[in-house]
């Protein structure tokens, strides 16, 4: 349970602009934001010593930068949109006069951090379409996000997750909350050792009930390698590694076990669809296999497969041959 992700979003949110159709096709001004809204622009030359907006269009017409300016043409603050492949509005991101970073919004209900909120939030049977759902994350003008708010295409804020940092920057806490309730559904604590180098972390579920403990530390750099190079064959060094400290008492844990990526194993079909299942067999170019709680075996034809991944995320089919 390596939770890194507040830095992988981290990077995610920094290559934002990469996918931004950025050929400016025209610049149009505007008086106020509602002029904006209804397509009403302003000469260019009336411009001068009011305050207003200049927004650069892209080819398709879409706006993709929103910049408000003082009377003196100095920037307040701007506005960015991203789009996807097929044209629709994917991000925005809020810049301030500083052009820190205020705010992002990532539309659609494949967004990573909602899709695992409502995992754990949402049960089956409460669970209605999310398409064109928000997630707002919150940065306040910093490279930390402080807030990430979910809401359904209505404007519902059904959940929220709060990120506090301690003195040196380090995330020391992440809550996750159902909204308008504001029930504490899931909370992770964090704890880095920066002279031992170790960093543990707790997992409580609702009702402040402890779910896990993990403890990571990084090897030596002269004790990280003991083969000398070529490393090849099944030498791989990292392994020594691991097993001293899962046996040494800075890996705090009672029980070793091997932790798999799924409850289940994943068939995925040809139309994207994804099954959780018990994979038995493939013969006869069909793959059997049970659903989770049901002893039978059924079959499907292969040529309505995508792939089949087990309970570690390894491909089962289609088989890759090792070279």
């Amino acid at each position: 349970m390596n939770r890194f992700h507040n830095l992988i979003l981290m990077l995610s949110l920094c290559v934002i602009c990469l996918g931004q159709e950025t050929a400016t096709a025209f610049i149009k001004y505007y008086q106020t934001d509602r002029d904006f809204i209804a397509d009403a622009p302003m000469f260019a030359t009336d411009r001068r010593g009011q305050s207003h907006l200049e927004v650069t269009f892209n080819e398709n017409k879409h706006p993709v930068l929103k910049c408000w300016l003082n009377e003196k043409h100095e920037l307040i603050r701007e506005e960015m949109f991203v789009y996807n492949e097929t044209k629709a509005l994917q991000k925005r991101l809020f810049l301030n006069s500083d052009r820190g970073t205020e705010k992002i919004i990532h539309y659609g209900k494949k967004e990573p951090w909602s899709v695992e909120f409502r995992k754990y939030a949402i049960s089956e049977k409460e669970a209605t379409s999310f398409l064109g759902q928000q997630t707002e994350f919150i940065l306040n003008g910093t490279d930390k996000i402080s807030k990430i708010i979910f809401r359904s295409i209505d404007n519902h804020e059904y959940g929220m997750i709060h990120l506090s940092y301690n003195h040196l920057g380090f995330l020391q806490e992440e809550v996750w909350r159902t909204l308008p309730n504001e029930n504490n559904i899931r909370k992770f604590v964090y704890d880095f050792d920066i002279i031992n180098n170790v960093q543990q972390i707790w997992e409580y579920g609702q009702g402040g009930k402890e779910v896990s403990h993990v403890a990571l530390s990084m090897a030596p750099e002269d004790k990280l390698y003991t083969t000398t190079p070529p490393r090849t064959g099944n030498e791989l060094d990292e392994v020594g590694i691991i097993l001293k400290e899962l046996i040494s008492k800075r890996v705090i844990t009672s029980m070793p076990a091997m932790i798999p990526k799924t409850e289940w194993d994943r068939l995925k079909l040809t139309n994207n669809e994804v099954m959780d299942i018990v994979f038995v067999a493939i013969n006869n170019d069909r793959i059997r296999f049970n659903l989770p709680q049901n002893k039978d075996v059924l079959s499907i034809s292969l040529d309505r497969v995508s792939s089949v991944t087990n309970t570690y995320g390894e491909l089962i089919y289609p088989y890759v041959a090792t070279p």
